[in-house]
């Protein structure tokens, strides 16, 4: 896939790809690359406001776990390393790791930092809301009676339905106003 730039998803059943998902700012910089696109490690850590040591760990951390790796080189410059996405996002099983201490613990602390991550995404945005985007946010709340089985069917529809969004082609509109949009979904059982 290298060709056509990152593939869609990655179904991570590596425990080294979960543990550099443990690391809150190398959350931030998977998420710097899928919206920038590929990028400078001094450019990364101008955006994200990091040393650019630190960045240069980090990617080395992603890239050795296969989730980041270099981009071919711009003609413009090629003596600028940049780096992309393996892939445009990734996945993971909780089950397949169950009974396994280690594997277990990197499936929390990478599931605590995407949380935690979106819900300062989340908060950030409450706190600045500006028209127009204030009334266009989608928040649901929703407390539904599932099944297991059902419970994946339901995570498969929302994956589909957010992909063919992530996948299709922005319109030529002619000055509509987009911004990037983080889309958060969560199904799990509660009670209230």
């Amino acid at each position: 896939m290298r060709d056509g730039g990152p593939g869609d998803v990655r179904q991570i059943d590596d425990v080294r790809a979960l543990a550099a998902l443990g690391n809150p700012d190398r959350v931030r910089l998977l998420d710097a690359l899928a919206v920038g696109g590929p990028a400078s490690t001094s450019a990364l850590a101008d955006a994200l406001d990091l040393a650019t040591g630190s960045i240069s760990h980090h990617l080395k951390v992603l890239s050795e776990a296969g989730l980041v790796r270099p981009a071919a080189a711009d003609d413009a410059d090629r003596r600028v390393r940049r780096w992309e996405l393996a892939s445009r996002g990734t996945r993971w099983n909780p089950g397949q790791f169950r009974g396994q201490p280690a594997e277990e613990a990197a499936v929390v602390s990478a599931q605590g930092v995407y949380l935690a991550r979106q819900f300062d995404q989340a908060r950030a945005f409450l706190e600045q809301q500006e028209p127009p985007w204030d009334d266009a946010a989608y928040a649901g709340h929703f407390w539904l009676r599932l099944t297991p089985d059902e419970l994946v069917e339901l995570g498969r529809e929302l994956n589909d339905l957010l992909l063919r969004w992530r996948r299709r082609e922005v319109p030529d509109d002619g000055g509509e106003q987009r911004t990037t949009v983080l889309a958060i979904a969560r199904a799990f059982p509660a009670e209230p």
